[in-house]
């Protein structure tokens, strides 16, 4: 196993200012330049291994960028209704690489040893367990919305048919009739 880097070996609060430095455009001189401040007389990291981690934080910025594009144009072709499009979101994403690992690279199927046929078992179980506890709050959701209408149609109905001098019958006539509810 290697050895952490220079950086890696950095107190947590240094790494999260040389990240969020990076995120606001500076340039590796200018987070140099900060991390002797922060660092006042201990050792700092060098040019070097400090551009090889920035290196990786842009990496992975674009990998996550792209991923969220990916992700945002699959849910949009998948239509959504907004709610829960981080969870849509990581189930394609997270199907997407599943199937990836059982392709190899050249078109032919992947033989997986049994520890890995039951991880992906796992994998794909929790994947198709979160989307129907997804789709099980998603229709709660609506169907108590419905009945929030429901209920303020029929309180509508009964305020407006009183003012218009509706019979107690015609007003019950309309809720069962037009909205639905019995008495």
């Amino acid at each position: 196993m290697a050895r952490p880097s220079s950086i890696d070996r950095l107190p947590d609060q240094v790494r999260e200012q040389i990240g969020a430095l990076r995120r606001q455009g500076s340039t590796i001189d200018e987070i140099m330049a900060k991390l002797g401040e922060l660092l006042a007389g201990a050792e700092t990291p060098s040019r070097s291994a400090l551009g090889r981690h920035v290196k990786r934080i842009d990496v992975l910025g674009d990998r996550i960028r792209a991923s969220r594009e990916m992700a945002n144009a699959l849910v949009d072709r998948l239509g959504d209704d907004g709610e829960n499009k981080m969870l849509r979101l990581n189930a394609e994403l997270l199907q997407s690489a599943l199937m990836d690992l059982l392709v190899s690279e050249d078109g032919e199927p992947v033989t997986l040893e049994a520890k890995d046929a039951a991880f992906l078992a796992t994998a794909l179980q929790r994947i198709a367990g979160a989307t129907k506890t997804d789709a099980d709050l998603t229709l709660k959701i609506r169907e108590e919305a419905e009945r929030k209408a429901k209920v303020a149609a029929v309180k509508a109905a009964e305020t407006v048919g009183r003012e218009r001098g509706l019979s107690s019958d015609t007003i019950q006539a309309i809720r069962a009739q037009i909205l639905g509810v019995k008495a």
